[in-house]
């Protein structure tokens, strides 16, 4: 059936790579000068930090595991300090995994290509230069790895030797990506056991399976021998056995059912994709199609198991975030293609449903907008400003120009290092912007006084330690519109907007007096006084 339908979807592949080709040109400077959020500048933070002689954990709270860092370190090693490097760095990725992906799924690889570009071009700037994404590249590769595994089992001469050294090399890759974000073991046991549905490889599964513990206990040893030897362990070991716990039982993001639409909002249309592909990858799961032949139907089996997988440790066991669940929608539009593509079946109403979702992303689609298309010279020209990327922004806030007034102010009042405190998350930026030191370790200070209750006086006795001068926050913090967080009130620019909540100006920071503001980002001026809670 795979060989009989090739080239049915769309017809030809060649419309679907001149599709590619155009998405590709049309929309990459773009997608370049977008800005990125604040987990990215503090990923940053923290890999200058390190560069600097500084140590992980110790110098910087941090809940996750230290791979991200480490790939920061590497780009801004190589590539210097821009967000445009980064996001350069993050497009590279992603089309490295977009040939993994296309790769495993034979016969529609434009086809699938175009489709997972244009979700990642359509999708905000929250779901870019995220680890999530970083981490479906070695989960793409590891998916290769299983399926060449696989084959290799079936070759009667095959050594176990052989099968254990490459399994000990999928090990290593899927190991790498524990140190991104563990969550991913979870998919790759669904896979590894998937794969036993082969018969050739369940006898040979003891060969296979030592290889892979192998490999990612190996690649646990690498990464814990770096922590050890930059004596980072035991401020490592702290946070995930100590903190963390602390971290996942009292975690709250506010109104989950708010926050649930706007993500639904943002991803339309693709989180439909789930509607179809969670009920598909079932089926496929537990039952065979018989005019399909046993590679196709175990293709699509890895294929159903790791997206299953996937979703299912989204739901559960992760926040919802846009980029956390940006990941199980492009795996379920891979399994939706490819499964589209094999088989035979009510192939009008499947032309139907394909044809109108596609009309449908490309309608939603920013970059098919006129505005979108007409920033192309400008964002060659003249890069990542702050005009720019708030036209480019899918998320309202923070703006980037009363960022650059923010910058503005502190440069003219000769702020030096630990000077400044970033008490809102949106703030960050400025660290690395302005070229300067947290005040304190807690940089996610407004996060970590809420996530870490029993840590609020040590986190207030650093922050009152400190020689800060100045400390930032956002308006919008009190729950308001971006409209009534940038109102300027009768009291004049320099004061709180008049939907301000009243109860919020006794609490710390917004009892210090302004010094200055732009919209909704506000500098209050540090005065000797208690900070609390």
């Amino acid at each position: 059936a795979e060989n009989s339908h090739r080239g049915t979807f769309w017809n030809t592949s060649t419309f679907s790579l001149a599709a590619l080709i155009l998405l590709i040109i049309a929309a990459t400077p773009q997608l370049i000068c977008m800005p990125v959020t604040n987990d990215v500048s503090y990923y940053d933070l923290q890999a200058r930090t390190v560069m600097r002689g500084g140590m992980l954990y110790r110098d910087m709270v941090e809940p996750n595991f230290p791979g991200v860092v480490w790939v920061h370190i590497t780009v801004r090693s190589l590539f210097g300090w821009s967000t445009e490097a980064l996001r350069a760095f993050d497009l590279l990725i992603f089309s490295l995994t977009v040939f993994l992906l296309t790769r495993f799924v034979a016969g529609v690889r434009f086809q699938l290509a175009f489709l997972l570009f244009l979700a990642y071009y359509s999708v905000s700037e929250w779901c870019h230069v995220q680890r999530d994404l970083w981490l479906l590249l070695p989960t793409a590769a590891a998916l290769n790895l299983r399926w060449a595994q696989i084959q290799r089992s079936a070759q009667a001469a095959v050594a176990g030797k052989t099968l254990f050294l490459y399994g000990l090399l999928e090990g290593l890759v899927w190991g790498a990506g524990v140190w991104l974000k563990p969550h991913v073991v979870i998919p790759a046991l669904a896979v590894w056991l998937c794969s036993l549905a082969s018969p050739d490889l369940r006898a040979k599964v003891w060969k296979d399976l030592g290889g892979l513990l192998t490999g990612g206990l190996i690649a646990g040893a690498l990464g814990l021998s770096w922590l050890y030897f930059t004596q980072t362990l035991p401020w490592f070991l702290e946070m995930q056995l100590d903190w963390n716990r602390e971290y996942l039982a009292e975690g709250n993001f506010g109104n989950l059912r708010y926050i649930i639409l706007n993500m639904v909002a943002r991803f339309f249309p693709y989180i439909l994709i789930h509607l179809a592909a969670v009920p598909a990858a079932i089926l496929l799961l537990i039952r065979q199609d018989p005019q399909r032949s046993a590679q196709t139907a175990l293709r699509l089996r890895l294929l159903s198991a790791l997206y299953l997988a996937w979703l299912l440790q989204v739901v559960l066991l992760q926040h919802p975030f846009d980029y956390v669940h940006f990941p199980p929608l492009l795996l379920g539009l891979s399994l939706l293609v490819y499964a589209f593509h094999c088989t035979r079946r009510a192939r009008l109403t499947r032309w139907l449903l394909a044809g109108s979702f596609i009309l449908v992303a490309l309608i939603y689609s920013p970059v098919t907008k006129p505005a979108y298309l007409r920033l192309w010279s400008a964002c060659l020209e003249q890069g990542s400003t702050g005009a720019i990327r708030n036209q480019l922004a899918r998320i309202p806030y923070p703006d980037w120009e009363d960022m650059e007034h923010v910058a503005e102010f502190l440069k003219s009042q000769q702020t030096q290092d630990r000077e400044v405190t970033c008490f809102s998350n949106d703030m960050v930026h400025l660290y690395l912007s302005l070229g300067l030191e947290p005040s304190t370790r807690f940089v996610y200070t407004q996060s970590y006084i809420e996530f870490y209750p029993s840590r609020r006086p040590l986190i207030f006795k650093a922050l009152r330690e400190s020689p800060q001068r100045f400390v930032l926050s956002n308006l919008m913090a009190g729950g308001l519109l971006v409209s009534q967080a940038k109102e300027i009130g009768p009291e004049g620019p320099n004061a709180y907007p008049p939907a301000f909540p009243e109860h919020l100006k006794a609490k710390f920071p917004f009892s210090l007096p302004i010094a200055f503001r732009s919209g909704s980002l506000v500098v209050h001026r540090y005065q000797e006084q208690p900070a609390t809670d």
